[in-house]
């Protein structure tokens, strides 16, 4: 009996060893995978930041919930808002209500959607309303989505659907 209670207690150092080697390797696989991602998120970070500098042109990074985390210079102008009243504001209280769906992600968090393109009208605290052809792209950083903007001189069409890079479903026909 002795010798059975043995045997099994060499068994059982055995899988406890085996489950501490299993242990060991996977805290070394989750330190390297989040310095890793720490790596990722610091060169998004750099890239977001040389975005909003460098960009003569409006460029807008909103949250989940479409409220304005940064915003350069020229986005400034265009909303008419200061750097000091921005984070107040969602991007929602410069568009007409039908078109706030094109700044909304469609992706969970973790998934990097493609960019969406389209016209939509900008209506700034101060100032007529602008006609924009706007670039969304969701999670170009975790939560963070990022719109870029470029004036349109003439008014084109604004599209009304949730793809707005979608041709319109049906042109209107003269009738004579």
């Amino acid at each position: 009996m002795a010798l059975r209670l043995y045997a099994a207690a060499q068994q059982v150092g055995q899988r406890v060893r085996s489950v501490y080697s299993v242990l060991v390797g996977l805290s070394h696989v989750l330190r390297n995978g989040r310095s890793r991602l720490q790596e990722v998120l610091r060169q998004k970070e750099t890239e977001l930041a040389r975005v909003l500098a460098d960009s003569i042109e409006p460029v807008i990074v909103t949250d989940d919930a479409h409220r304005i985390l940064a915003a350069n210079t020229a986005a400034l102008t265009l909303l008419g808002v200061s750097e000091g009243n921005l984070h107040r504001f969602a991007i929602d209280a410069f568009l007409p209500q039908e078109q706030v769906h094109y700044f909304e992600r469609s992706s969970p968090h973790f998934v990097k959607s493609a960019e969406r393109l389209g016209e939509c009208e900008i209506r700034p605290l101060v100032g007529k309303p602008k006609v924009v052809e706007f670039s969304f792209q969701a999670n170009f950083m975790l939560g963070c989505h990022v719109s870029k903007f470029h004036h349109v001189a003439v008014r084109k069409h604004l599209l009304q659907s949730t793809h707005p890079q979608a041709p319109l479903a049906s042109k209107s026909r003269w009738i004579a």
